[in-house]
């Protein structure tokens, strides 16, 4: 019995330590579910964003693929003797005679027909692309995701500018018709379907891509030592942007000049102004093919000098016998000429041709290296589809950052009440530990912003190659003119070939580029810009505000300067006797900055990402 006393005391005194224990486990345990729910919410999201990236990327670049052929195919009817001898086309009459009497009127016919069939190519050029977009936005869909807010907003925009005359509807800056095609009308009206409404109905479009358009804002300012290129360059590249909001030193580094103090003085910025791109317009601006149309001999020649026109006939089967080269049937000179042999006129003055534009090239052209990406990459490049493609069918997404923690406020309700610091111990472990602590802050310091979006993107492209007579592989756009070679279509890193012009899925970016910076370049103050831009503008493009703000604060530059000039390596020196006489840096942080980190050194120049 007096055991049993004894114990029952015992328990009285430890009354509640249970109860604490059991309270920190179902904190512990609660946090741990969260997390586990946030990591399966986001892996799931990602495996379904990207999902429906892919598809829209392959599904635009497979219409690119089928506008090309499409187009490559008229140009065949034309480098033929289709467009003569076939009677739907009415203009050869009796073939024996045809373009052998002295008058131009068979010419003049010919002319006629093939400018008939460029109009076509043309209308093939807006057609194909606005229907690979269109389709992609369905892919994207059935992938599972809804209409995107920003995009659509872009589109209704950009078909208000087609509307209007001040820059589609003006003559002056671009042509209204392309061998008698009036574009400007059907343009509009595709867009319009593929928006499915106007202003705040439109609902059509799901995923964006980048479009360099007709009027796009083009930002420029006086040119300057300040630091130590022109800076707009630099305000206006939003992985800059993103590295002053990550303090990412190296790749600052430009922007961090040791004469610091020298570079970034009264308006360090420069007078930025806003000017308009009028460039020529010839297809569509959403998904574009990059053709031109060209009329002349030059075009046939260069594609039937190695014997292309002969490969491209022979890839289908039966063709040769349907498909004639003008150059088989007539010869170079005109009927009268003293090297005339046929007695007839040369056709191929008359014939125009969609030809390639210059976004087509070869790597080495457009300074790829291709032995480096190579090693990011499962195998070598394939012979003569390594270029530089001028049909890229890039989509992008922003998702919001929609965890549980996030929408917690994790970071303002637990991280900032309780710092990640040791009590300013002074040991070696005491600094580590303020050291890893102060980089989570920072690290909780973005992702709590409440402007934090995840991008998916994706690019694709259509792939085609030539082989000359003697059997070698060359790229399509050597031929000059479009043939029908496009084959097949491929997802291609993001990085190898990257895109420009705006991006329909960013609303900020786009108010910060067309609004924020011209109205930045009018002032002497940074803070004064919010006097001059809307309100809801400015709140938009607060967060790129609060970054140039960033760039400005003079302590932050020589924060990132002592960093990068910092010592990385180096070496105590010793006398004959062993007693050391001084310290020997050998590199500085801004040395290793292009070094694989925990690797064995060596440059790092491969792709800011693959995918």
């Amino acid at each position: 019995m007096k055991a049993l006393r004894h114990l029952r005391r015992r328990f009285r005194r430890e009354r509640g330590q249970t109860l604490i224990l059991g309270v920190m486990a179902m904190v512990i345990i609660l946090v741990g579910i969260l997390v586990l729910f946030d990591v399966q919410r986001v892996i799931r999201g990602k495996v379904k964003v990207m999902s429906a990236i892919d598809s829209a990327a392959l599904t635009g670049a497979r219409w690119q693929q089928n506008t090309l052929n499409l187009i490559g195919e008229m140009n065949l009817v034309k480098a033929c003797t289709v467009l003569i001898t076939e009677p739907a086309y009415q203009i050869g009459g009796d073939p024996g005679s045809f373009l052998g009497n002295d008058e131009n009127d068979d010419r003049e016919q010919l002319r006629i027909s093939a400018d008939m069939l460029t109009q076509m190519q043309i209308r093939v050029a807006f057609v194909g692309p606005l229907i690979g977009f269109g389709a992609a936005q369905q892919a994207a869909k059935n992938n599972g995701l809804t209409y995107n807010e920003s995009c659509n907003t872009f589109l209704n925009e950009m078909l208000n500018d087609i509307n209007s005359e001040e820059y589609y509807g003006n003559p002056d800056i671009v042509s209204q018709e392309y061998y008698g095609f009036r574009w400007r009308e059907p343009y509009a009206n595709m867009v319009a379907e593929i928006l499915g409404g106007s202003g705040g109905e439109s609902k059509g479009v799901a995923v964006g891509t980048n479009v360099d358009y007709l009027g796009m804002p083009k930002l420029i300012a006086d040119k300057s030592e300040k630091p130590p290129v022109t800076v707009v360059n630099y305000l206006r590249n939003r992985t800059v942007m993103e590295a002053i909001a990550a303090d990412d030193w190296c790749t600052l580094r430009a922007l961090l000049p040791n004469d610091d103090g020298i570079y970034y003085q009264e308006k360090w910025w420069g007078n930025i102004r806003l000017e308009r791109s009028t460039k020529s317009l010839e297809g569509s601006e959403i998904l574009p093919v990059h053709i031109t149309a060209y009329r002349g001999e030059d075009v046939y020649t260069r594609a039937d000098e190695k014997g292309m026109l002969d490969e491209v006939i022979k890839r289908v089967p039966g063709r040769e016998d349907e498909l004639k080269r003008l150059g088989t049937v007539y010869d170079r000179y005109d009927k009268g000429d003293k090297n005339d042999t046929d007695g007839k006129n040369n056709p191929l003055p008359e014939i125009s041709w969609a030809t390639f534009d210059n976004d087509w090239c070869s790597y080495s052209e457009y300074g790829v290296d291709k032995s480096g990406w190579e090693n990011y990459l499962r195998g070598p490049f394939q012979e003569g589809v390594d270029y530089r493609s001028g049909a890229l069918s890039y989509f992008s997404i922003r998702v919001p950052d929609e965890t549980i923690l996030k929408q917690f406020q994790f970071k303002r309700k637990f991280a900032k009440d309780h710092p990640f610091r040791f009590g300013g111990a002074q040991s070696g472990m005491g600094r580590k530990i303020n050291q890893y602590g102060a980089e989570t802050e920072q690290a909780l310091d973005y992702f709590d912003d409440d402007s934090y979006y995840i991008t998916f993107d994706a690019t694709a492209k259509p792939l085609g190659y030539l082989k000359t007579e003697e059997g070698a592989i060359r790229y399509p756009f050597v031929a000059g003119m479009v043939l029908p070679v496009f084959d097949k279509v491929t997802l291609i890193p993001v990085s190898l070939e990257p895109v420009y012009g705006m991006p329909m899925d960013d609303r900020a970016w786009i108010i910060y580029i067309t609004k924020y910076l011209p109205a930045l370049g009018t002032v002497n103050n940074i803070d004064d810009v919010q006097g001059i831009l809307d309100p809801a503008d400015f709140a938009l493009c607060l967060r790129y505000h609060n970054l140039i703000k960033k760039l400005d604060n003079l302590s932050w530059r020589l924060q990132g300067r002592a960093w990068l000039n910092a010592e990385a390596t180096g070496h105590d020196t010793y006398d004959p006797f062993g007693n050391v006489t001084g310290h020997v840096t050998d590199t500085i942080n801004e040395d290793h900055c292009d070094d694989w980190g925990g690797g064995g050194g060596g440059g790092r120049y491969g792709p800011g990402k693959l995918h």
